[in-house]
């Protein structure tokens, strides 16, 4: 073959391949109607993508797995971006267990969408998929999906760290969010009309919530109001942010925002069309896109001039809104920002902007006239052919035949404060007042007294005053308002203060320096509690008493303090409030509480949550706590809680109204991160085939705060999960696996802690861990310890450090169960230590691991606590082990008679390099 001709058969063969390109391409934008669905089909890959129809769905919709087209089958992958967008009538989809993705705003404002299934197949689920589902009840994930699961038909990613999609239509008014989750997806909330109160557990450590709001964990964002909460609402001073939707079709008529908040996320009170007023404060830097979007009965608007930046459609449809004050710090007005406000009359554009979007004043058919700086061009705008357009010089307003002159009134200058001490203190509104007179020969029109601040300027805010027209020869006494929010500091600020008038004929800047005084904040806890009862365990039908401290432990005061205890269905209170106030709580003052409390037969569960939420003036400087009282638990004895008194001028220590162990309390804090190091705790308690295990739920809670305070691991990083089932222990250990795989790189390293029954094969003397459901008789319900150490010891870890709070005897059979021991009494086999592995043991052979119940631990976590607190975690494994072993030795003769040996044994592998290890 010729050079001609191998070019002409390669032309060919490049036409047919361009035709065939381009035959495939317009395939995949065009799609195909395959019985009454769409699709777009890949020719390459031989699959097929749900898209959207012109016509709408409607009805019930089964996707099948596969589609055949022009003799070709395809596989149907995917649902795509906007596939079932606004299919009003849409019923019901069958998703095939083919469907790996489903697009963004893939089923977006199906309206009578009630529920749906989605398949193990599907690993990606885009942004807004479910968003404003008002009908939807019910979000179903098949149990074998590796990326997505659901509780109580919430949507959440599979290790449950994700809340990604709460049912719209849902009909329950409250919903707690768990200690697992650390975010929450932008929309997971979003138009919940009937959800009134969003709880959060108390441990949670990324979000809480005050009166059923949602907030994080350190009260500065506003992550979600409640859709169906309504009425008038004040934003706690703590918030610096309003999240995206936060307010997303809200029944709220009025809303305060204190002078904290510095930004206004996009579409925060979107569609909240009972709204009908909002004060913007002068702290506000941004306000977001779609901001006020359809806030129908919205009357009025001032922009403060702390605003450079309003989103697109901030206002748009605001039908009611009859005036607006835009801020002069504007330089843009962005596309649909006023459009179809139907009722403003008159606006007027600062000299500011330099730029108007498109559609900006669009449908605003009431609009008689906009006043702008020359030059502006207002084409894009779309202002209604009947507005008159006035236009004024863009460096000054129209200037006036006869000018005015302003002059400052001798002596006439003042400050005034609430305390009347010529200070400001933090939480204090102040008055400053001075007069002016115009001595010129015209009138002074759009003055504005201004102040900027310099010095200890923090939390003070001073608003522009817009001063009314001035005649020639008049006086005038302008007084501007201080505001100080408890964020104020020590120190002095100086207030630069001018009178501006347009065209340069106003007051120069003079000043006016003040001494500032910083907030004293109280901080009120639950510091500890206690539960006693007459039998000394907690059963149904018999009432036990929970007695709690509310302690101020910092020096300010807290005001109007409010107490509530929370309790579930079929636990009531016997004798006690639930809900107390007091007026003040002095520092350093504790309040004694005691409630007599019963659960009846028809409680169904064997931990009892009792939230106690606690509120103060300003939502900022309280934290809720979660005591979880256990069934069959044993109990403390009855302990007297006494005030302490408020602290004299010398400020001694406050020291808090403790009544649990010495290691419950001044747990050490580190600054050191340790985040590449994750731990299991497991802590079973109350079994439901035999007696419990004093103390082991406070076991596991202490070590968490004492692997996240002070030995500084992250609190993502820990799984904590109280009186576990075999399937849960079984959970747990997969997940430490996937995580340290992943972290494989980055030198891992693991702790996993037990406290619980272990129990041996009677033959075998093999050691197996008892869940709260295994059955002592039957081991395959059981999890043998040799499995966990050899799971473990493959996993590419650094170092592995396992606790065990357990001994591995038990009675003989017609022995039964010893009550008051944390174990049983037969001589097991231990565990062989795998891998990098060392394990600390809580006793040896055919001893028994006691509780140490002055303490309200085992002995052996309570020692293991204690080196920790006074090493404050910088101990060697060594170290660590020799004071458990003497201390554990020591106290279970004086305390019980009988030994208790904890020891230390390290896998082969690890030799004699563990001593030196350290936890962090």
């Amino acid at each position: 073959m010729n050079f001609i001709e191998l070019t002409s058969t390669m032309k060919n063969r490049l036409i047919l391949l361009v035709i065939g390109l381009f035959s495939t391409v317009m395939l995949f934008a065009d799609g195909v109607n395959i019985n009454g669905i769409q699709y777009v089909l890949n020719e390459f890959e031989m699959t097929a993508s749900v898209t959207s129809s012109e016509s709408k769905y409607t009805g019930k919709i089964n996707i099948p797995t596969t589609v055949n087209y022009n003799l070709e089958k395809y596989s149907v992958t995917s649902i795509g971006e906007k596939a079932f967008f606004c299919c009003y009538n849409l019923i019901s989809v069958t998703i095939p267990n083919s469907v790996t993705s489903i697009g963004d705003y893939a089923f977006q404002f199906c309206k009578s969408l009630v529920s749906v299934i989605i398949p193990n197949s599907v690993t990606c689920i885009g942004e807004k998929a479910f968003y404003d589902c008002s009908s939807l009840t019910s979000i179903k994930v098949d149990n074998a999906n590796s990326a997505y699961c659901v509780i109580n038909d919430v949507l959440f990613n599979k290790d449950k760290t994700m809340l990604i999609q709460y049912p719209t239509g849902k009909t329950t008014t409250s919903y707690t969010i768990s200690n697992s989750v650390a975010s929450i997806g932008l929309f997971a909330f979003t138009g919940c009309s009937n959800l009134t109160a969003i709880k959060v557990a108390a441990a949670n450590s990324s979000y809480c919530d005050i009166d059923g709001v949602l907030f994080s964990k350190d009260k500065t964002i506003l992550v979600q109001y409640p859709a169906g909460k309504g009425g008038s609402y004040a934003i706690p001073n703590s918030v610096t942010s309003i999240r995206e939707y936060a307010f997303y079709k809200c029944s709220l008529t009025s809303i305060t925002i204190p002078n904290s908040v510095t930004s206004i996320g996009d579409a925060a009170f979107s569609r909240c069309r009972s709204l009908t007023s909002v004060t913007i404060p002068n702290s506000v830097t941004s306000i977001g896109e779609e901001a006020f979007f359809e806030c129908s009965k919205l009357v009025s608007v001032t922009i403060p001039n702390s605003v450079t930046k309003i989103g697109g459609a901030a206002f748009y449809g605001c039908s009611d809104m009859t005036s607006v004050t835009i801020s002069n710090s504007i330089t843009s007005i962005e596309p649909n920002t006023f459009y179809n406000c139907s009722s403003l009359t008159s606006v007027t554009i600062p000299n500011s902007v330099t730029s108007i979007g498109y559609y900006a004043f669009l449908s605003c058919n009431t609009l008689r006239e906009i006043h702008y700086p020359k030059g502006l061009a207002l084409y894009k705008a779309y202002i209604p052919a009947s507005t008159k357009l006035i236009a004024y010089e863009r460096t000054k307003h129209p200037q006036q035949t006869q000018p005015p002159l302003l002059t400052l009134v001798d002596s006439s200058l003042s400050f005034s404060d609430a305390t009347g001490n010529n200070r400001i203190d933090a939480d204090e509104q102040c008055t400053i007042r001075f007069k002016i007179k115009n001595s010129g020969k015209g009138e002074a029109v759009y003055c504005e007294a201004r102040v900027n601040l310099s010095g200890a300027a923090n939390g003070i805010t001073v608003n522009t005053v817009k001063l009314p027209s001035i005649a020639v020869g008049q006086t005038y006494e302008v007084s501007i308002p201080v505001s100080a929010d408890i964020n104020t500091k020590d120190g002095e600020v100086t207030l630069a203060i001018e009178v501006y008038e347009p065209n340069g004929w106003g007051v120069a800047p003079f000043d006016l320096t003040v001494a500032t005084k910083a907030y004293e904040a109280p901080m009120l806890q639950v510091v500890d509690y206690n539960i006693t009862s007459a039998s000394g365990k907690i059963r149904k039908m018999e009432p036990f008493t929970l007695t709690f401290n509310l302690q101020n432990t910092k020096y300010g005061a807290a005001e109007d303090v409010k107490v509530k205890v929370n309790l579930p269905s079929n636990v009531f209170v016997m004798d006690g409030e639930a809900e107390l106030s007091f007026p003040t709580v002095k520092a350093g003052e504790a309040k004694s509480v005691q409630l007599t409390l019963a659960a009846n037969n028809n409680y169904p569960t064997t931990n009892i949550p009792v939230t106690i939420d606690i509120q103060e003036k300003y939502g900022r400087f309280a934290e809720n706590r979660q005591i979880d009282i256990a069934l069959n638990q044993s109990t403390a004895g009855s302990v007297t809680i006494a005030a302490k008194d408020e602290p004299k001028q010398e400020r001694k220590e406050i020291q808090l109204a403790m009544v649990s162990s010495d290691v419950d309390r001044n747990i050490p804090q580190t600054d050191k991160q340790n985040k590449n190091t994750f731990v299991v705790i497991i802590a079973n308690e109350n079994y439901q085939q035999v007696a419990a295990v004093p103390f082991a739920m406070n076991d596991g809670k202490v070590f968490r705060q004492y692997c996240e305070q002070t030995l500084g691991i992250p609190a993502k990083n820990i799984r904590e999960q109280t009186n576990a089932t075999g399937g849960q222990i079984q959970g747990w250990v997969d997940w430490l696996q996937r995580t340290v795989n992943a972290y494989e790189n980055d030198h891992p390293n693991v702790i996993f802690y037990y406290a619980g029954h272990g129990i041996p094969d009677e033959n075998s003397r093999t050691a197996y861990l008892l869940p709260v459901d295994g059955m002592v008789g039957n081991l395959n319900t059981c999890y043998r310890l040799d499995d966990l150490y050899t799971t473990l010891g493959k996993m590419p870890a650094d170092r592995i450090t396992v606790f065990m709070d357990a001994c591995f005897s038990g009675s003989k059979r017609e022995q039964g169960m010893i009550a008051e021991a944390r174990g049983v009494v037969l001589k097991a086999r231990p565990g062989l230590p795998k891998g990098n592995m060392v394990v600390f043991s809580a006793a040896q052979g055919d001893e028994t691991a006691y509780p140490y119940t002055g303490k309200q631990h085992g002995m052996f976590t309570y020692y293991l606590l204690k080196k920790l607190q006074d090493t404050k975690g910088d101990v060697s494994l060594k170290q660590l082990g020799d004071y458990v072993t003497e201390q554990v030795s020591k106290t279970a003769i004086v305390e019980n008679d009988k030994p208790q040996t904890p020891c230390v044994t390290p896998s082969y592998a690890v030799g004699t390099d563990w001593q030196n290890w350290k936890l962090r």
